[in-house]
């Protein structure tokens, strides 16, 4: 967790050529901006996009982010890895602290193939009293055979195993990734000016990227400098027993509100940080612990609204672990 930007693209592109065209003038303007390192440009398909089945450390995140989530269409609450097809992309080495930017166009296969079992079937399935699973139930499924079928009532649910060809709508060339930026703000990797270099390259790529006519760009960034998607009224929804309602937001391009949605963040995840290490011990760990003003930060977090119910069940957790031991 930290101070994020979020982006998607989505390309018009029909052919494989042109969008690795367009890929590679993507490439060509991260080359123009600050950033420590702009990687080569990968063209992968088949088993090679596979994340799975790479050996080379240094792409299997761009790998990662760029397969999908697909739901199972008889069980929302189950979901499959779909891997693209074709991956052009490339790597940035943003800066010091920074999370690397991956970028690109993927291509999806427009079917899957699936294996479905009725213990899956979430019309088949009950939540026992009090837990928070769900089981299957064989009388639910034993009387919906019944309705539907002219069967024995010793009919096996292993009697309806069957593959089943599955659409992705994941059509066209498109990417879906994100940039942790904040942990560039570590004054041992340049502080401040360093996280301002590296969070406004970020947004300022996306936004020439989004100049491009053959490709439409989606931007949420968490520091409020670029466009982004957040509720103005949290406090008002929560009062009210409300859900907050998100709207978007045009770009700021402001670094005084950058900044301060930076100091906030970094307050915050200090104090989350801190309780965390308090009730779990020395095997949680955490960028901001290497902050030289780590507990300045925490001792401002502290303070957070929205934290405190969140710590003071940390600090409950930590006094029980402590009477335990």
């Amino acid at each position: 967790m930290g101070l994020t930007i979020h982006y998607s693209l989505k390309s018009t592109m029909k052919s494989a050529d042109k969008a690795r065209n367009l890929v590679e003038r993507m490439r060509q303007v991260a080359m123009d901006l600050p950033f420590e390192e702009v990687g080569p440009l990968l063209d992968l398909s088949g088993d090679e996009t596979n994340y799975n089945e790479c050996r080379d450390d240094s792409i299997r995140w761009l790998l990662i982010q760029s397969r999908e989530s697909l739901r199972c269409p008889w069980n929302k609450r189950v979901s499959i890895e779909v891997y693209p097809t074709r991956v052009i992309a490339f790597t940035v080495c943003v800066g010091p602290g920074c999370e690397p930017l991956n970028m690109g166009l993927v291509q999806f296969p427009s079917e899957i193939e699936w294996e479905y079992e009725p213990e899956d079937d979430q019309r088949f399935q009950h939540r026992p009293d009090g837990q928070v699973w769900h089981e299957f139930s064989e009388r639910k499924f034993r009387k919906w055979v019944a309705r539907n079928y002219s069967l024995p009532f010793d009919i096996l649910p292993s009697d309806f195993y069957e593959t089943r060809t599955i659409r992705t709508r994941l059509g066209g060339w498109r990417w879906g990734s994100f940039c942790k930026t904040q942990y560039a703000s570590n004054p041992e990797c340049g502080g401040v000016p360093n996280f301002l270099r590296c969070h406004i390259s970020v947004v300022t790529l996306l936004e020439r990227v989004g100049e491009q006519a053959t490709v439409k760009v989606d931007v949420c960034d968490e520091g409020h400098y670029g466009p982004a998607t957040y509720s103005d009224d949290w406090r008002e929804a929560h009062a009210a027993g409300r859900k907050p309602t998100y709207v978007p937001h045009a770009a700021t391009h402001s670094v005084p509100t950058l900044l301060k949605e930076l100091g906030d963040y970094n307050a915050v995840i200090a104090a989350f940080s801190g309780a965390m290490k308090d009730a779990c011990g020395t095997g949680f760990d955490s960028p901001i612990f290497r902050y030289a003003n780590f507990e300045s930060l925490e001792f401002n977090g502290s303070k957070s609204e929205e934290l405190a119910p969140f710590l003071a069940a940390m600090t409950q957790l930590a006094k029980s672990a402590a009477l335990e031991s």
